[in-house]
């Protein structure tokens, strides 16, 4: 039977920090550059609405004109993600042998879907692309990756929500502990579509400032970011088998669901502690073991103070958090595969990134506003939702 240890091995991410793992190191340090939207092709924002977006992403120079004049940019954004990553594994396997791929995300087509309504209605339905209509289905994209590289073996759509990027990997670690699988690549995907940030426009969720400020005391809204980070997952038999460098292992997960988020907005963080806490027992260690925090913190109040109490609950006070929002913004269903990946990266090169101005954060959380240079062996990943959801990744680094 092959070992239960489940290690990652190679990680591709594109996002306003770049294209590619090695990238982010770098941009961490640097102050985060905000763009504006405000035009789509069938709709307009009533005024520029700042974001962190995709720059110098140009899927062509990456993936070839083949096969992609119909894909939609989320899509484009995924294969470009695989191909930078993964690319020696998947051309160096047989098709029994490649990984199988798991992608999360919240919203998934929800730009393709509107834009489709949208053209046939100004347009007329005699007039829409029915070649487009692949691209409203929520598994489009990854469906489209398991064609372009010959990937048989699993096809897996994950759509929690917020979460959906983090529970991707939750779910690819249990299905590799199963020994179902051999390796999947899991992560998670979101643009910035008009159609979501319309919808957070109007529940008051975006920042009125510009400035996202997780778990500050006056945080008063999230800014929107897109990105895709993925993982090559696998059992750290097969890892040793095939001679792969392995970059960390993933030594607990958990998830629960806090009603009172969903219902009205108000927790004591006692559904967050409990997931926390099954991490740590998976992982067969105690909280003070953990070196940092990589919080979910947004700049929404109610979420940031949900995940404070939760960590308050469980955690050392003085453990470091970070919260690499300030970088990344809200990537939605994206965001949390997108903090594995800032993780990881901080990890390899034993510091613990942030780059903000001080403020006062809610109960007194130790954030990190400044880098600080240490090695550290096990990172605890949060990623709490305004809708209740609660989920946790412990990394363990391996030298």
């Amino acid at each position: 039977m092959q070992s239960k240890r489940i290690v990652i091995t190679d990680v591709g991410t594109i996002s306003s920090l770049g294209t590619g793992f090695e990238s982010l190191n770098e941009a961490m340090t640097r102050t985060p550059q905000k763009s504006t939207v405000k035009d789509y092709d069938f709709h307009q924002l009533e005024n520029d609405i700042e974001c962190y977006s995709i720059k110098d992403y140009d899927p062509v120079q990456i993936l070839g004109k083949k096969g992609l004049r119909n894909k939609d940019f989320s899509t484009k954004i995924l294969l470009g993600t695989i191909q930078t990553g993964f690319a020696e594994i998947l051309s160096n396997t047989d098709e029994h042998d490649k990984p199988g791929i798991s992608v999360g995300t919240a919203f998934g087509s929800i730009q393709s879907i509107g834009d489709f309504l949208s053209d046939s209605i100004i347009s007329g339905v005699n007039s829409v692309n029915p070649q487009l209509f692949a691209n409203t289905v929520i598994n489009s994209p990854t469906g489209n990756a398991n064609i372009r590289f010959n990937s048989k073996n699993l096809s897996s759509t994950i759509a929690s929500g917020f979460n959906a990027g983090i529970d991707s990997l939750i779910y690819s670690y249990n299905y590799l502990r199963k020994n179902y699988i051999q390796n999947i690549i899991a992560g998670g995907l979101e643009e910035i579509s008009y159609y979501a940030l319309l919808g957070l426009l109007r529940s008051g969720m975006l920042s009125n400032s510009g400035d996202p400020r997780p778990f500050a005391a006056d945080a008063n809204g999230v800014i929107m970011g897109e990105a895709c980070a993925l993982f090559l997952m696998e059992s750290e038999e097969s890892a040793r088998e095939r001679g792969a460098n392995i970059i960390a292992e993933i030594a607990g997960t958990a998830s629960s669901f806090d009603p009172q988020t969903a219902q009205n907005g108000k927790s004591d963080g006692e559904s967050g502690a409990f997931a926390i806490k099954t991490a740590l027992e998976e992982a067969e260690i105690d909280a003070d073991a953990i070196d940092f925090i990589a919080s979910g913190a947004n700049g929404n109040p109610k979420c940031d103070k949900f995940e404070a109490a939760a960590i308050k609950k469980v955690m050392d006070t003085k453990t470091p958090v970070t919260a690499y929002k300030m970088f990344t913004g809200e990537c939605y269903g994206a965001s949390g595969a997108m903090n594995v990946a800032c993780a990881l990266s901080d990890l390899k090169n034993k510091k613990i990134s942030g780059k903000a101005k001080p403020y006062q954060t809610i109960d007194d959380i130790p954030l990190v506003f400044e880098p600080q240079y240490k090695e550290s062996t096990y990172a605890l990943v949060t990623s709490f939702s305004c809708e209740g959801n609660c989920s946790v990744v412990i990394l363990k680094n391996v030298n």
